[in-house]
C-alpha cells in the first residue's frame, strides 16, 4: 500500500534513515562530534560551519584530516612529512600541503607550530576531527561529498525560480515540477541514491550518538520499533548500547530487504527486519520510535501516525518523537537559521513544516496521548520528546 500523495515510493532505495536533506544540512556541524569543553564549543562549531559554507571544496582536502588523526592525538606533523603518507614524487608537495594546511588553519581545523620557511607543524584540532573518515562514528566529510553531486535538483533553484509558485498555487513544488514525489524522483538515479544514502547515513551516526549521550529514555525497553528505519543505523546504535532490547527495524519492504549484515564494526543487534506501510500498521511494542518522520508530513498525515501509534502500544508503553524543532522566535543564531532553512526546504520537497514546542503536544493530546514531555535537546535543533 502506498502511502499518501506518494503512488510510486517503493521502488526508490533508501538507504539510511530518511532525513531528506540538501547540502544545506552541513549546518549540523554547529556541533562537531567530540567537542565536549562548553566554553570552546562555540568556537570549534563555528569553525567548522564556515570552513563547509565558505570553502566550498572540504572534500578535496578530506585526506590531510585522515592524515593527522592517523599520526594519534596531540601528534603533529610537517608538510615536509606529509607527502610521505601520499606517496608522491612531486618536489612541490611541501610547499602546497604548507600553504593548503595554512588555509585550514585559519579555520581552525589544524593547530599550526612554528614556521621555518615552508615546512611548519600542524596537529587536529576538536573541529578538525569532525572532518575524519569514521566508519562507525559519522564523518561530515563524507556527508559533503555526496550533497555536493549536484546532478540531483539543488534545493536553492527551487527556492530562487520556484518559491514564488508555491506561495501562489501551494501544494508540492518538486512533485509539480517532476511529476512525482520527491523519494521516487530522488531514486531515479542510483548511483545519485547511494550517494544520498550516504550522506544521510553518516549524519545519522553523529546524531545518534549525541543522543545517546543525553537521552537515558532507552533505559527498560524490551521492544523497540523503529518507524521509516532505513538500514537500522539508529536502532543497531541504540541496541549496542542497551543489549536487552528487542529491536524491530521497520521500513517499506523494498528498503528493508536491502539492509546490510554490518554497519562498520558494529554487528546488527537487532533481529527483526520488518517491512511494511507506516499508514497502515506498525508492529506492537512497548516503545515506538519516529525519528524525522513527523516534519515530512502535514498535521493531518501526522495526527493520523500517531492515533495508530498510540492503539499499537503496549500497556505503559510510549512513543519517542525525534525531529527537527523550531525556536519560538527567530533569532540569529546558526541553529535558529538552519531549522528555518529546513522549514522551506520541508515546504519545498514535502508540502509539510517543522514544528515549535507549543506544536507537537496539541497533536499528541489529540491523538490519545496522556502526556508531552520535551526530554532533551541536540545539536540546538533536534528534539528528543516523549509521548
Amino acid at each position: 500500500m502506498t502511502r499518501p500523495g506518494e503512488e510510486a515510493m517503493l521502488n526508490t532505495s533508501q538507504g539510511g534513515d530518511l532525513w531528506g536533506v540538501p547540502h544545506i544540512y552541513s549546518k549540523i556541524c554547529t556541533e562537531a562530534k567530540g567537542m565536549t569543553s562548553r566554553h570552546g564549543e562555540q568556537r570549534h562549531r563555528d569553525d567548522a560551519t564556515s570552513f563547509l559554507i565558505d570553502g566550498e571544496g572540504a572534500d578535496k582536502v578530506s585526506p590531510l584530516f585522515d592524515i593527522l588523526a592517523k599520526a594519534g592525538s596531540g601528534a603533529k606533523l610537517s608538510s615536509k612529512h606529509i607527502p610521505l603518507e601520499i606517496r608522491t614524487k612531486n618536489t612541490d608537495a611541501p610547499s602546497l600541503l604548507d600553504r593548503m594546511l595554512r588555509l585550514l588553519a585559519c579555520y581552525n581545523l589544524v593547530s599550526a607550530g612554528a614556521h621555518s620557511g615552508e615546512d611548519g607543524d600542524y596537529g587536529l584540532t576538536l573541529a578538525g576531527k569532525a572532518f575524519v573518515n569514521d566508519e562507525n562514528n559519522g564523518s561530515l566529510i563524507a556527508a559533503y561529498q555526496s550533497f555536493s553531486n549536484q546532478d540531483v535538483y539543488n534545493i536553492y533553484d527551487l527556492y530562487t525560480f520556484h518559491f514564488k509558485d508555491l506561495v501562489l498555487e501551494g501544494g508540492n513544488l518538486v512533485e509539480k515540477l517532476h511529476g512525482m514525489p520527491n523519494y521516487q524522483y530522488k531514486g531515479l538515479n542510483p548511483e545519485h541514491a547511494k550517494s544520498y544514502d550516504t550522506a544521510m547515513t553518516n549524519f545519522l551516526k553523529i546524531i545518534v550518538k549525541k543522543i545517546l549521550e543525553k537521552y537515558r529514555g532507552f533505559q527498560g525497553i524490551t521492544t523497540l520499533v523503529d518507524v521509516e528505519a532505513g538500514h537500522g543505523v539508529t536502532l543497531n546504535m541504540i541496541i549496542f548500547k542497551y543489549p536487552s532490547i528487542k529491536g524491530i527495524n521497520y521500513d517499506l519492504p523494498d528498503v528493508v530487504q536491502q539492509a546490510p549484515s554490518f554497519h562498520g564494526n558494529y554487528i546488527i543487534y537487532f533481529r527483526f527486519h520488518v517491512g511494511g506501510d507506516m499508514f497502515s500498521s506498525v508492529p506492537k511494542a512497548d516503545a515506538i520510535m519516529m525519528k524525522e518522520v513527523l516534519h515530512n508530513w502535514v498535521d493531518e498525515h501526522c495526527l493520523k501516525l500517531l492515533r495508530d501509534y498510540y492503539e499499537a502500544l503496549e500497556e505503559k508503553g510510549k512513543v519517542i518523537v525525534i525531529s527537527y524543532m523550531m525556536s519560538k522566535e527567530a533569532e540569529a543564531s546558526n541553529a535558529a537559521k538552519f531549522i528555518s532553512q529546513m522549514d522551506l526546504y520541508m515546504a519545498t520537497e514535502f508540502g509539510a513544516k517543522q514544528r515549535i514546542a507549543k506544536q507537537f503536544k496539541p497533536m499528541a493530546m489529540d491523538a490519545g496521548f496522556s502526556s508531552f514531555q520535551l526530554k532533551c535537546l541536540v545539536f540546538n535543533v533536534i528534539a528528543v520528546m516523549e509521548l
